[in-house]
């Protein structure tokens, strides 16, 4: 997969841009940690469990591990008033209360990152991603060159077998994709609508300020 040729088609009118919806998960994500996180991680979790249940659940699964790792991690390492005296000092009161507002923040996370991935293609998260890195990066070409690498790792997870055991896992973790063969990876990349539109920064600066006056104006429950 070539990293230095791209073609930047016109745009065809999309009404919610691929650099947008990025947006609008971090915006999500910052959200998620202010007085009404709870409340939104309940709706996100309700709503993607209506529209886009597959997604959702499978994404849950996959790390599922990691949330019951942190789960525990947090329960029984937060100080604080004992929960059950006679066991000891943990889990504690603060740890539970800790423990449930993460986890379901979390979930209320994967839910919004199902609902990106079910409503945007591996391309469309690419030419977002690009147009929101190109700002950043002026005349220079690293923007082009990462999001060539992560279509790159698209692919590769897509050709890849399945892992079969934590052996598996973690040599797929650890691969290097840039030295593996491309096996059908297209020599041109071709991403639509590359450019942040006056729309786009409005409504980015929109979602990202009101998130930051949720995460401002209380502290977490």
């Amino acid at each position: 997969m070539s990293a230095g040729r791209f073609i930047h088609p016109v745009d065809q009118g999309v009404s919610f841009s691929p650099a947008l919806k990025l947006i609008s998960v971090l915006a999500v994500a910052i959200v998620l940690q202010s007085g009404i996180g709870l409340v939104v991680a309940g709706v996100l979790v309700l709503w993607t469990l209506l529209t886009h249940r597959p997604r959702f659940l499978k994404l849950v699964r996959r790390v599922r591990l990691l949330i019951l790792v942190l789960f525990a991690v947090t329960l029984f390492m937060t100080p604080g008033t004992a929960l059950f005296p006679h066991w000891g000092l943990f889990p504690t009161e603060e740890g539970v209360q800790l423990a449930i507002s993460q986890l379901l923040r979390l979930i209320g996370m994967l839910a919004a990152v199902s609902l990106l991935l079910d409503t945007t293609d591996d391309r469309s998260l690419a030419a977002g991603s690009l147009a929101l890195l190109q700002p950043l990066a002026g005349n220079r070409q690293w923007p082009e060159r990462a999001v060539a690498r992560l279509l790159l790792v698209f692919h590769y997870l897509e050709t890849s077998p399945k892992p079969r055991n934590l052996q598996d896992v973690m040599a797929l973790a650890g691969a290097d994709v840039s030295g593996m063969p491309e096996q059908g990876a297209p020599e041109v990349l071709e991403l639509t609508a590359t450019g942040l539109t006056s729309r786009d920064i409005s409504l980015g600066l929109v979602m990202l300020g009101s998130a930051m006056v949720c995460l401002f104006l209380g502290n977490p429950l």
